[in-house]
């Protein structure tokens, strides 16, 4: 595999072939004002506590995995079975989740724009409005700016978006009850920013459509979900081999599984510190790989498991509303 280094400075140096596991970790959509979304009026708060990171977290997150020596490579690179690095450095694949912005106004932000030739975030009910430090992929493109060399080959994450309501907060798709002429106008704003993100070196996954869990899915449910994914949002982010389980849950072995695979998908992100079945590892037709989790839930538990990627207590936002608490749980 041809590797170009995407930071000059770093074109003079020794690449060497990695023997170890690839680290995957993601993240879901960011809480940036701890406020509202931990407020007790917001209906949702366990969820935000529990399944994702605060901005602060997130920002804090980056720093660790730099002072760890970690740098990004694409999910394609980590795939192809030879992965190369700087001498003294580890391959990171990173994915985000959901990316939908469906919490209007709970402490998420509302959508990613372009702005002044920049990807940023927006949101309507905080000042400023547009910003470059309340999401994933703005945080991760301004830190890649005063840090080039953690992105030494261009990589960035795997976007892993639905359809229900729209993606990247736009409200492209008719299960988003948008008007036909806002769906219209929706799905133009959006594709210019997809176009920004994968020429920033970003890629697409299905996360599924309908973010519907795999166990309580029948076989035509899931054709249905695939059905609309193609039809509502492959054209707006292209083809794409890779999907994603909402919350990893799956059976590889199934005939519900194969009709994912009917529709293109052979590369399937699953979820836990596992390598996967005797079943998955034998595959011929499909990749399973697992991915770890960074959200509220893994920094009171993993800390000791995650201790190679990040100190989670060190980036533990206080403003959540439980406190952390390895040793005795997330519930306590």
């Amino acid at each position: 595999m041809n590797f170009c280094f995407a930071n000059r400075a770093w074109a003079e140096t020794e690449l060497v072939e990695y023997d170890g596991k690839v680290e995957h970790i993601f993240t879901h959509e960011l809480v940036f004002d701890t406020a509202k979304a931990f407020s007790p009026k917001n209906s949702v708060r366990d969820c935000f506590d529990k399944d994702h990171l605060t901005a602060k977290e997130f920002r804090a997150l980056l720093v660790e995995l730099y002072k760890n020596d970690y740098v990004l490579v694409s999910l394609d690179a980590s795939l192809s079975g030879a992965v190369k690095v700087p001498h003294g450095k580890k391959p990171l694949v990173m994915s985000f989740d959901d990316m939908t912005y469906d919490t209007v106004n709970r402490g998420c932000i509302d959508k990613i724009i372009i702005s002044d030739g920049k990807i940023c975030d927006y949101t309507k009910n905080a000042q400023p409005q547009v910003s470059r430090e309340r999401e994933n992929i703005t945080i991760l493109e301004s830190f890649i700016e005063q840090h080039p060399d953690f992105s030494p080959f261009g990589a960035r994450a795997t976007l892993c978006v639905n359809g229900y309501n729209g993606i990247l907060g736009y409200r492209c798709t008719p299960d988003s009850k948008a008007s036909e002429q806002k769906q219209a106008e929706e799905t133009t704003e959006c594709k210019k920013l997809v176009a920004e993100l994968k020429a920033l070196g970003y890629s697409f996954a299905s996360h599924t459509y309908y973010h519907k869990y795999f166990n309580s899915c029948s076989a035509s449910m899931i054709e249905n979900d695939c059905i609309a994914w193609q039809k509502y949002i492959e054209p707006i982010v292209g083809n794409t081999r890779v999907l994603c389980y909402p919350a990893g849950e799956h059976k590889a072995k199934s005939a519900k599984n194969d009709i994912f695979k009917r529709y293109g998908f052979d590369v399937f992100l699953c979820v836990g510190n596992f390598s996967g079945t005797d079943y998955e590892r034998a595959s011929t037709d499909a990749k399973y790989l697992y991915r770890l989790p960074f959200d509220g839930t893994a920094l009171r538990l993993y800390q000791k498991s995650y201790a190679h990627l990040a100190d989670t207590r060190a980036i533990y936002d206080d403003t959540r509303f439980r406190p952390f608490s390895y040793k005795g749980g997330y519930y306590k």
